[in-house]
């Protein structure tokens, strides 16, 4: 049944955008710019060091040591292999989805089994601190303070779904990965194998910043033709019940698409403080579909799931808003650490370090994108001449 309705749905979500586009062309337009300069300034230049570096560390013989040493520890913690405390750290200081991209490179390259890819992606992808602490905390909630108590419970709920998935993801239908254990060796070229990896990882980013452009069109028409208005009522009476202003509803249906823009709208409004940092922090977890989307695309061509990953980031949700909830309980017994874990919620004006970083990426991150896209370019012409000569 469901096979049968997919492709319908998918042709009908084609023609509404068609549709979109030729009746609403200066939105569609204007929200097409907005995310257009969001990759552009931030998310290209941000993820590209992360983004070469999850292809370049795999072949270090480093890793494997890594991961030898890290064993004793990620095993009984989250039932993978050492090799995934490597994706861990890269995955939680970076984003998404560098997560997903190192763990489908470490399973491709043969070090890490399908399971630990599976259950490595369902918990290893989050808001990196530079977007929690610095575009949120500084720049939409204008509480700097409060970045690391976000922080810290959007990571401590990634951790807690990085134990219950590794207990709850089985090693039954395992298989290892079918291309061989790879390390840079001494016969293999430091230079290619890094050439190689800035013409991928531009070529991703490229893919990453066609999807958000791509759903910041879509949930500006989903707006205007008013697809919101039923979710908007069973959200509204759901506000009732809890007594709740049911300004936060629109930002959040919004954020469920992408989360930049819906957590955007969700700080706008004049909602209880607490209250706004609740339901960012459930944007942010679940991670939008923008987010599942480039997830999909570092996944396609492998064994590994989106089912999983999906079902936890639902989990995930729910999880870091009860922490951030118990967290806000437990300090407000001990008055005297209201102002170091950021409970000190006057609208400060303090420049913090990510919103520094923030102000630096925005400022310098154009020019960093245009040398990464020619250099990529350059890359990617010297290889085909390459090509043509070993045709030759």
């Amino acid at each position: 049944m469901t096979q049968r309705i997919a492709p319908h749905l998918f042709s009908a979500g084609i023609f509404f955008c068609l549709i979109g586009l030729i009746i609403y062309p200066e939105e569609s337009l204007d929200a097409s710019s907005k995310g257009l300069e969001l990759w552009w300034t931030i998310i290209f230049p941000s993820l590209l060091p992360f983004f070469i570096l999850a292809d370049l560390l795999p072949r270090s013989n480093w890793t494997y040591v890594l991961g030898r040493i890290l064993e004793p520890v990620m095993r009984p913690v989250f039932n993978v292999s050492g090799q995934g405390a490597l994706v861990l750290l890269l995955g939680f200081s970076s984003g998404f989805p560098v997560g997903a991209k190192l763990s489908v490179q470490l399973y491709n390259d043969g070090k890490i089994s399908l399971a630990d890819a599976q259950r490595l992606v369902c918990f290893t992808n989050g808001a990196s601190p530079i977007f929690i602490m610095g575009a949120i905390a500084a720049g939409m909630l204008h509480t700097p303070s409060i970045g690391l108590l976000l922080l810290l419970a959007h990571y401590l709920g990634n951790i807690l779904i990085g134990m219950l998935a590794g207990r709850m993801i089985s090693d039954k239908k395992d298989k290892p990965a079918k291309r061989p254990f790879k390390t840079l060796s001494k016969e293999t070229s430091f230079g290619g194998v890094l050439q190689t990896a800035v013409a991928t990882s531009v070529q991703q980013l490229l893919i990453i910043g066609g999807l958000i452009i791509f759903f910041s069109v879509i949930s500006t028409l989903a707006s205007k033709f008013q697809l919101f208005n039923f979710p908007l009522l069973i959200l509204n009476k759901l506000s009732e019940w809890m007594h709740l202003s049911n300004e936060w509803t629109t930002g959040f249906l919004l954020g469920v698409l992408e989360i930049s823009n819906g957590t955007a709208h969700v700080a706008q409004y004049e909602n209880d403080f607490m209250i706004k940092c609740v339901i960012v922090l459930a944007i942010i977890s679940f991670g939008g579909f923008c987010i599942h989307a480039q997830i999909i695309a570092c996944i396609h061509q492998t064994d590994i799931k989106y089912s999983p990953f999906f079902l936890f980031r639902l989990l995930h949700m729910v999880v870091s808003p009860v922490i951030f909830i118990l967290f806000v309980y437990l300090i407000k017994s001990f008055p005297f650490s209201l102002p170091l874990l950021g409970l000190e919620v006057s609208k400060s004006t303090v420049q913090s370090w990510p919103a520094a970083l923030l102000e630096w990426f925005i400022t310098y991150g154009p020019f960093i994108s245009i040398g990464a896209i020619m250099t990529a370019l350059a890359i990617m012409i010297k290889q085909l001449n390459d090509n043509k000569k070993a045709w030759r």
